[in-house]
């Protein structure tokens, strides 16, 4: 969720158009959640069918979103959590071991700001400058430069455009 958050402000900082739908799972605390974001220059529907980016967690979520990919756009899995082999052909997939990165940097809380910034490449709607800048608004203290560390390897793990 904290992702999905953050490129929202950050794009509707910039004038785009956001939706942010966040699901979560029926249990009270450690239940699976999703969010999906729309970021668009105009908006002709709040949802969407088909993603040109689609970040994936874990191995239910690997199940759950892979045909959600459009035909030739990306699939980034957290290669830490997911063993499992990716079906589609027709997509460009690209794994990272997020939370391995993250535990070598001795902050295993910091693996979803690794993954946004593996996600970072992939969209042009905002730029890794502006989300850097970001997060000294969303943490304090240590933690924003321990997180700022986390958004560079994630980045830098990302081979690219």
């Amino acid at each position: 969720m904290l992702i999905g958050k953050i490129l929202g402000t950050v794009a509707a900082g910039k004038g785009y158009k956001v939706t942010f739908a966040p699901t979560y799972g029926q249990e009270k605390r450690g239940g699976r959640t999703s969010c999906q974001i729309v970021i668009s220059d105009s908006m002709d529907s709040p949802v969407i069918s088909e993603a040109d980016v689609i970040l994936v967690m874990d191995e239910k979520s690997l199940d759950d979103f892979e045909n959600s990919v459009k035909k030739g756009a990306y699939l980034v899995v957290n290669s830490s959590m997911i063993k499992k082999e990716v079906q589609r052909q027709d997509i460009n997939v690209i794994k990272a071991p997020m939370n391995d990165i993250a535990e070598d940097m001795s902050n295993p809380k910091s693996a979803n700001i690794v993954a946004l910034g593996t996600v970072l490449k992939l969209i042009d709607s905002v730029s890794y400058d502006e989300i850097s800048r970001h997060l000294e608004d969303t943490f304090k203290g240590s933690a924003v430069e321990a997180n700022k560390e986390a958004l560079q390897l994630g980045y830098d793990f990302v081979k690219v455009k």
